[in-house]
């Protein structure tokens, strides 16, 4: 995996400056420790710096890559999956290659096929070509959004990066902080796409492309995910999820270096790692990598371990705790890795886990994509209840979960306290619904705790009405296909997909996810809705895939997402910095949010008569970042 930045001019008679984008690619060192290369244009309108990790054709495929005849260059982080076949027809059309890898590759296809060449890969991509002959910038990212790709238009030019860090080095590029994307982060924990932190500065989103050509231009859109369900089921759906998922998993196994797999115990990473070995067959030897807590209720090592002696892999263990690692510490190196605040709490295990697999492999396998493409996670199954649901229960429902709230623990994590927040959806239209389920903020709390003036320049009803909007696409004939494809379009390229990239690159380890294949994806989201749930278990059609090859306790025992215990860092190791970044930080001190609100969070918290964990934990990293 690597890291590349680049800045364009494109009207005027000014060139690029190679020393300015030396500087931003500087900031990109972590991406790519093992080269590092930089281009010019002959006619001085574009520069382009890069750092490597090698992981296909080490000796051959430096970076950025130039065409024989010098007149086009490119500059890719990822990998292409099917390069091999793509070299094949190139090949057959005249093309001659002189190295082994996929980078090349990109060359040729953009002179076979212009602007229409991201239609033809698969992989996990981000790169930028500029085209001399045709005097041209042309930048895109892959369908998902496994690799990131920033950019920042100003007067006269473009100036694009796989971080925000390296835009920032630009000394054109601005730093104003635009409040609605604080709004957005508090409401969903991340900054959406294509905005940013930053006022200027734009994220390329998945699945487009751009051209800039003497003048900025807008993304387009060249793939979507499937709008309607597929007619197919029963043994045909089976067999090609098998089928589809196992190539999947193949095609990822290529690679010159050591290549690993991280092992949660569930049923997603379970599920690769089987398949892993699987294609390793005689030759064995897989790596896996998990990580735990102390606490019993965080630590899914057993589960982990019982795969792993199943399928006979060699296995590794990490403990993540007080006595093991500083915690405030370690929340401000992350936060010092993150470009935006970021308010998803497992980013910590998540670069624990990356940095001891790097010690022993440089790509590691992930079961990332799952829950999204077959229906995991327990939102979609209290939407398909709510959809299913008669009168008669519902009004019970109601009734329960209002007895429910007087009695049930503050702990968000109680059967009754998740009874609460059910039932909280209940009454709304589905998109709507939805958002209750997945918010930190609602409107009218951040129209509490924010102060008045910059609560109107952030618009806090903006962030739900966008969300309803995107909730609304497609059309499907259940609740659960709707809410996987907006899981798709945002969650899982704003939330998840940033922190495995942050994650593993800030330890130069490369990260691939077979069930994010855009095939993989595709088939899941279409298939019916009795292949997602089926009683109380979600991603039933994994089950009927692939239970012969791991233990019966994978697909039965409850489902666990990559927690961390964040109440008990709070209450504990966290205490004392919450206060002071709080009531004493910038969040306050720049008028952003009103300090008696942000003190009864706080009080309410510590003392047990609420649980604001991830609110609470979202403002933490929000202040911390600002004080970066």
């Amino acid at each position: 995996m690597c890291g590349f930045a680049g800045e364009y001019v494109f009207t005027g008679t000014e060139r690029a400056d190679p020393a300015i984008v030396e500087t931003m690619v500087g900031r990109l060192d972590h991406r790519g420790p093992d080269d590092a290369g930089n281009f010019m244009s002959d006619d001085g309108k574009c520069a382009i710096g890069f750092r490597r990790l090698s992981v296909i054709d080490p000796p051959l495929s430096h970076q950025p890559m130039v065409s024989p005849d010098g007149l086009t260059v490119v500059a890719f982080n990822g990998e292409i999956y099917n390069f091999h076949t793509l070299r094949d027809e190139l090949s057959a059309e005249g093309y001659t290659f002189r190295t082994h890898g996929d980078t090349e590759v990109l060359l040729a296809l953009w002179r076979q096929y212009g602007e229409a060449m991201p239609e033809k890969l698969t992989g996990m991509f981000a790169f930028a070509i500029y085209d001399a002959r045709k005097g041209k910038l042309f930048l895109a990212r892959d369908r998902l959004g496994q690799k990131p790709l920033w950019y920042a238009t100003l007067p006269g030019r473009i100036v694009f990066a796989s971080e925000a860090k390296a835009l920032l080095a630009h000394p054109s590029v601005r730093r104003e902080i635009d409040p609605q994307a604080v709004a957005f982060y508090l409401t969903l924990g991340y900054v959406r796409s294509p905005m940013s932190i930053w006022r200027g500065i734009a994220k390329l989103p998945p699945a487009h492309c751009m051209t800039v050509s003497y003048s900025s231009s807008e993304p387009r859109r060249y793939w979507s995910l499937p709008d309607r369900l597929a007619d197919i089921s029963g043994s045909d759906a089976v067999e090609r999820v098998r089928e589809t998922l196992t190539a999947s998993v193949e095609r990822r196994m290529v690679a010159d270096v050591p290549l690993g797999a991280l092992l949660s115990g569930g049923v997603d990473s379970s599920i690769i790692v089987a398949l892993m070995c699987l294609a390793a067959g005689s030759a064995g030897g897989v790596k896996t990598f998990t990580a735990g807590f102390a606490q019993t209720d965080f630590d899914e090592r057993p589960f982990a371990a019982q795969v792993a002696k199943r399928l006979g892999t060699d296995h590794h263990e990490l403990l993540i705790g007080p006595s093991q690692f500083d915690i405030p510490t370690l929340l401000d190196k992350l936060v010092a890795q993150y470009d935006e605040p970021f308010a998803d709490s497992s980013a910590i295990p998540t670069y624990l886990i990356c940095q001891a697999a790097r010690e022993h492999v440089t790509v590691a396998l992930t079961g990332d994509g799952g829950d999204e493409a077959f229906g995991g996670y327990d939102r979609y199954r209290a939407m398909r209840l709510s959809e299913t649901m008669g009168p008669t229960t519902w009004l019970l429902t109601r009734g329960a979960a209002g007895l429910a709230a007087i009695i049930a623990p503050h702990d968000e994590r109680s059967h009754l306290r998740r009874l609460v927040r059910f039932a909280e959806g209940l009454d709304k239209p589905p998109a709507k619904q939805y958002f209750t389920y997945r918010r930190l903020f609602s409107p009218e709390q951040l129209q509490f705790v924010m102060e008045r003036d910059f609560a109107s320049l952030a618009d806090v009803n903006r962030p739900s009405e966008w969300f309803c909007g995107l909730y609304e696409q497609g059309e499907f004939s259940d609740e659960i296909a709707y809410a996987q494809r907006h899981d798709l379009l945002t969650y899982l390229p704003d939330d998840l997909l940033v922190k495995a990239d942050i994650a593993s690159m800030a330890c130069s380890l490369e990260l691939r996810s077979p069930m994010l294949d855009h095939e993989v994806v595709s088939l899941g989201l279409s298939l019916p809705v009795d292949c997602k749930i089926r009683g109380r278990r979600g991603k039933a059609i994994l089950r009927d895939a692939f239970s012969h090859l791991l233990p019966e306790g994978v697909f039965t025992r409850p489902k666990r997402g990559f927690g961390v215990p964040v109440h008990d860092w709070l209450q504990n190791e966290l205490r004392g910095t919450l206060r002071e970044t709080l009531l004493a930080g910038p969040l306050v001190g720049r008028g952003w949010l009103a300090r008696i609100p942000m003190e009864r969070m706080i009080d309410e918290h510590l003392t047990g008569k609420a649980d604001h964990r991830h609110r609470l934990w979202a403002l933490l990293w929000l202040g911390r970042w600002m004080n970066k």
